[in-house]
């Protein structure tokens, strides 16, 4: 592959192909490892589409300029990879939200925990009100994964439009389930309950910075959304 045509040589003054990739590469929105694919894709494009005009007789300038006139102005292609960058944008999210959630729940595990733990689902359910939205952001988050990943051969395909929607309701299941567990501990300790201070600091804490995280993360796909929405 000629990908030596897109290589910066000795000279420091920007070429015309450095400027569009460098225009494309900015209006790319979506994960690092996503946005650098698409552009390694769209460079190979190019050096192939250049060595054809090469082998036709044209010279080095006027082949990068009849392939970047063919592959049209950044914006466009950039519109054209957002569908697939806002999947991966969403699948991050969720993935996040996959890794956290043990992480913080195992504290509330700990400290809201029926005593004893045998005493059935009814009094797990009393003790830890969130769950039915853990139940619910997990199926959610399994959904969306199997609809945008390998699964897609079997299943009908997520449009990246829904994958940021299916990523916002977990994310707002995520904060709901927060705020119930803080506000059952705010519940259990104005009525005298206690507990390991270590323990409540622990879980507190852990949901207060998902709290924070998770509200980021609600505007950055709402954002996403409306970018991908038709004028």
């Amino acid at each position: 592959m000629a990908s030596h045509h897109l290589t910066a040589g000795p000279v420091s003054v920007a070429t015309p192909l450095d400027r569009y990739l460098a225009d494309l590469a900015a209006r790319l929105r979506g994960p690092r490892a996503a946005r650098t694919r698409v552009l390694a894709e769209v460079r190979d494009g190019l050096a192939d589409t250049i060595d054809t005009h090469l082998a036709g007789g044209m010279t080095p300038d006027a082949a990068a300029a009849a392939a970047i006139g063919e592959f049209g102005d950044p914006a466009t292609i950039a519109s054209a990879f957002a569908g697939e960058l806002a999947t991966a944008s969403a699948r991050r999210t969720v993935a996040a939200f996959i890794v956290t959630g043990p992480l913080v729940g195992i504290w509330w595990l700990l400290l809201l925990h029926p005593a004893p733990w045998r005493s059935g689902v009814v009094a797990l359910l009393f003790a830890i009100p969130a769950l039915p939205l853990v139940a619910l952001a997990i199926a959610t988050a399994g959904g969306t994964f199997a609809t945008t990943g390998r699964l897609m051969r079997w299943l009908p395909e997520t449009s990246g439009v829904r994958a940021l929607a299916a990523a916002t309701i977990i994310a707002i299941l995520c904060l709901a389930g927060d705020l119930t567990v803080l506000a059952t501990l705010a519940v259990h300790l104005a009525t005298g309950w206690h507990a390991p201070a270590m323990l409540i600091g622990a879980a507190a804490t852990a949901s207060m910075v998902r709290i924070a995280a998770t509200a980021a993360a609600i505007r950055s796909t709402r954002a996403m959304r409306e970018r991908l929405r038709p004028a």
